[in-house]
């Protein structure tokens, strides 16, 4: 027997005066259902909010290492070792911000976080190259060379497409549990 059966059972026996508080115990009933239901999907849509820029920052920092072939073909060739220094850092930065999120989406998703780490790994080999590339060739010097040459990331197509596949069907409206046995995202 339901908690709700039961209330009104109480509420039902006995004299006249108790069946003032059927409706009561419903209304109550219903308001705590409400409640509780307002509660949870505030809840998911804040985990949602909160995944949702979890994900986005880990897609920056790969996209932020994808510039530093064009940053380092820039650099300041009057200040070799000081240019060294400064980009080496921010290259560590967010070489260490790229690992920091591969660890939290681990966490957070691990089908995710297989895919972000694949990325990861696809893009600083790809990415690593046009460094050391950039690197191993002088800083430009004049305007007309601030064209940069045509990097090529199309290996890095299907990894980027993986993951924001995986994002999307991640932070989907849908449950899980519904997006699984409908079939569809």
């Amino acid at each position: 027997m339901s908690l709700t059966t039961t209330l009104l059972l109480a509420a039902s026996d006995g004299d006249s005066n108790n069946s003032l508080w059927a409706p009561a115990i419903v209304a109550a009933i219903v308001a705590a259902a409400v409640s509780l239901t307002t509660f949870a999907l505030t809840a998911r849509r804040q985990r949602l909010d909160r995944q949702r820029q979890v994900f986005g920052d880990a897609f920056e920092a790969v996209m932020d290492y994808r510039e530093y072939p064009f940053i380092v073909r820039r650099r300041n060739p009057a200040e070799p070792e000081k240019e060294r220094q400064r980009l080496s850092g921010e290259l560590s930065r967010v070489q260490a911000r790229m690992n920091a999120h591969k660890a939290r989406l681990l966490v957070e998703d691990p089908e995710i976080g297989k895919l972000y780490k694949e990325l990861v790994k696809q893009t600083r080999l790809h990415a690593g190259a046009h460094i050391k590339s950039a690197w191993d060739n002088e800083p430009i010097s004049a305007d007309e060379e601030m064209h940069a040459p045509k990097y090529d990331y199309s290996a890095l197509d299907k990894h980027d497409d993986a993951y924001l596949r995986a994002v999307a069907e991640h932070l989907s409206w849908k449950p899980a549990w519904w997006r699984n046995s409908s079939g569809s995202g």
